[in-house]
């Protein structure tokens, strides 16, 4: 049964659709906080919205936290993805679903740019019996893409250095990181679509191909990012080098290039900072025969 807003302008039947699980003032709080005229604001991605926008009612008023709209649309995206479950999995192994898991409280204490989720909660064990109650915690991010760009005329890749928080705040010595391109999946985007786009913005590259390298969590244990890896072939000249990003997101980036010999000089010397690196590489040297062959090496 449809829900009637006296108040405001007739509300998109897309929102209507959700009373069968939430209140009109839950709908109507979701309306003000994300409203807009991206075509991607279906009734299943506002479903994947609303379960984060309702726990701050009570906490955050809707125009306040209007201002996180964009960060949320895309934690939207990635919770919606996730639903989709597109990541390749072994057929022999235990098939334990999130109707193993039991909810009995969810909150978010703190949102930004990143999120934090602290839910109450228990799952079925291996055995068969229940869990007892535990308090779990979780940075909310949105799904990642890594991209390598190999040449496999010049047999060499590029990458990027930059610096990161994440190695700051731990108090590494040595903040500026060794990278393959990446960045944020944005809600109403494809995977490859987002590896694309970065390489233009960080590197200043088109990239021709991408070969999948694989999707999964870098750390399952406490937060919520999925990556998607790939490597790009790309013409990879002398002069492709320099220093991009974007100054609205204070991006300073410097790009290099790096034979695929020495490559794996600095992957057996354990120079490649970053995981995403060190798995790129590794398939790099499982496939680059094939791929040198597909271009005519």
């Amino acid at each position: 049964m449809g829900v009637t807003y006296p108040l405001m302008d007739p509300m998109p039947p897309q929102y209507n659709a959700l009373s069968d699980r939430y209140s009109p003032e839950q709908i109507t709080y979701l309306y003000e906080v994300i409203h807009g005229e991206e075509p991607y604001l279906t009734e299943a991605f506002l479903r994947a919205a609303a379960e984060e926008v309702v726990l701050y009612i009570g906490q955050k008023p809707a125009g306040e936290l209007r201002a996180l709209r964009m960060m949320i649309l895309i934690r939207a995206w990635a919770r919606l993805r996730a639903r989709r479950g597109t990541r390749p999995r072994a057929g022999d192994r235990r098939d334990m679903t999130r109707h193993d898991v039991s909810e009995t409280n969810r909150q978010i204490p703190y949102s930004f740019f990143f999120a934090v989720d602290e839910t109450h909660l228990t799952h079925t064990r291996f055995d068969g019996g229940t869990s007892g109650e535990m308090r779990r915690a979780a940075f909310l991010m949105a799904d990642a893409v890594t991209v390598l760009p190999y040449d496999p005329l010049r047999d060499r890749v590029l990458v990027i250095e930059q610096f990161r928080f994440g190695p700051y705040a731990r108090g590494d010595a040595r903040p500026w990181m060794l990278e393959p391109i990446a960045g944020r999946v944005d809600a109403g985007e494809t995977a490859e679509n987002t590896a694309r786009r970065e390489a233009e913005e960080e590197a200043r590259i088109t990239l021709k191909a991408l070969h999948k390298i694989a999707e999964y969590y870098p750390s399952s244990g406490g937060i919520t990012e999925y990556v998607l890896s790939y490597i790009g072939i790309a013409d990879l000249p002398e002069d492709v080098t320099g220093v991009g990003g974007l100054e609205s997101e204070h991006e300073d980036i410097a790009s290099t290039l790096i034979s695929f010999d020495r490559l794996m000089q600095m992957c057996d010397a354990g120079q490649l900072d970053v995981g995403p690196l060190y798995m790129s590489a590794l398939w790099l040297a499982r496939h680059r025969d094939r791929l040198r062959a597909e271009a005519g090496v």
